[in-house]
């Protein structure tokens, strides 16, 4: 009885949802409907964004519908972000607009809390893997200075874009990040760009799984250490987010001059395998640093995790934080226990 009563109240949901993807549609075309729409979106809570994000993100990926062009207004914490509408690139821009907060919400919540954090607000913010920039936005709009890093040519001109209507000046720089100099292949489905990789296994997975080849762009890019860039970064109170798609232990050999000089604390997407968590632990490990889950506070930081907990924690974003600065956080907020 119990089992049936799930299944009818899943199937009650799937077509209430499907119902309301049909009726938000339309919305979005017009700009009277759309401010409407928008005006509520802004009233929904963190939860609930995320949500709206996973229900309403796609509607507009294999269909065509002209819309007035406008834009979408989304709050970070007291900023207002305005992402653009195109009849263009509608499935884009509309992808984007409500992904900017609510995809990886747990990231976003650990930002705006390092953010307002004294203890904790960077200087320099380093976006690793940033796709369309969205990430490097959150943190131009608050007046930190961001370099931002992507490899991939078509979503140059789209963070550009996103820049010019919110009024800041990005630092693009149109390479990947690994452990060596040199050229290597990035491969990403046409309409999938964020799901990009240089990680050779991570490639032939996206291969096999494509219906069509031609769905998945294969192209050489540059790849340069961060620790090239050390220069730039030295100096300031750093964060770096690395989400590369299983490439984040190249990137991060690639900058271990900039960990022991500058101590970034460092946000990072890590697939759950054991193979890939247990190396991350034991890099970080030999750094000096202590890992610890997602959404994570300066202000009440918590305990970090252990190498056992690490490989087997279900979860896919964590912050690396040095001993040194973890012992500071940790005395701040009336815990001795590192």
């Amino acid at each position: 009885m119990t089992n049936l009563f799930k299944k009818n109240v899943f199937r009650l949901q799937y077509k209430l949802i499907a119902f309301l993807k049909i009726l938000v549609k339309p919305l979005v075309i017009w700009n009277f409907t759309r401010t409407i729409l928008n005006g509520f979106y802004l009233q929904l809570n963190t939860q609930q964004t995320s949500c709206f994000y996973q229900w309403f993100s796609k509607i507009y990926r294999d269909t065509h519908f002209r819309v007035n062009e406008g834009i979408w207004k989304v709050n970070f914490g007291e900023q207002t972000i305005f992402m653009p509408l195109t009849s263009d690139s509608l499935w884009l821009d509309w992808d984007q607009a409500i992904s900017i907060v609510g995809h990886d919400i747990d990231v976003k919540q650990t930002y705006e809390a390092i953010l307002t954090s004294e203890l904790s607000k960077p200087d320099l913010f380093v976006d690793i893997g940033a796709n369309y920039g969205t990430h490097s936005l959150l943190f131009l709009i608050k007046g930190i200075k961001t370099i931002t890093f992507e490899p991939n040519h078509l979503c140059y001109f789209y963070y550009k874009n996103l820049c010019k209507y919110n009024d800041v000046t990005p630092t693009l720089e149109k390479v990947a990040l690994g452990e060596e100099n040199g050229y290597v292949d990035l491969a990403y489905p046409k309409k999938d760009t964020w799901n990009g990789s240089i990680n050779i296994d991570i490639i032939q997975g996206l291969v096999n799984e494509s219906p069509d080849s031609k769905d998945i762009i294969v192209e050489k890019v540059i790849q340069k250490r961060l620790d090239d860039y050390l220069s730039r970064i030295i100096g300031n109170k750093v964060l770096i987010k690395i989400d590369t798609e299983g490439y984040e232990l190249s990137v991060l050999k690639g900058s271990t001059k900039t960990l022991q000089e500058v101590k970034p604390m460092i946000i990072f997407e890590c697939i759950h395998t054991s193979n890939s968590r247990s190396k991350l632990s034991d890099f970080f490990s030999y750094q000096n640093y202590l890992i610890y889950k997602s959404p994570w506070n300066p202000v009440e930081p918590g305990e970090p995790l252990t190498s056992d907990k690490f490989s087997q924690d279900l979860s896919t974003n964590f912050i690396a934080v040095s001993r040194e600065q973890s012992l500071l956080l940790a005395k701040a907020s009336g815990n001795d226990l590192l």
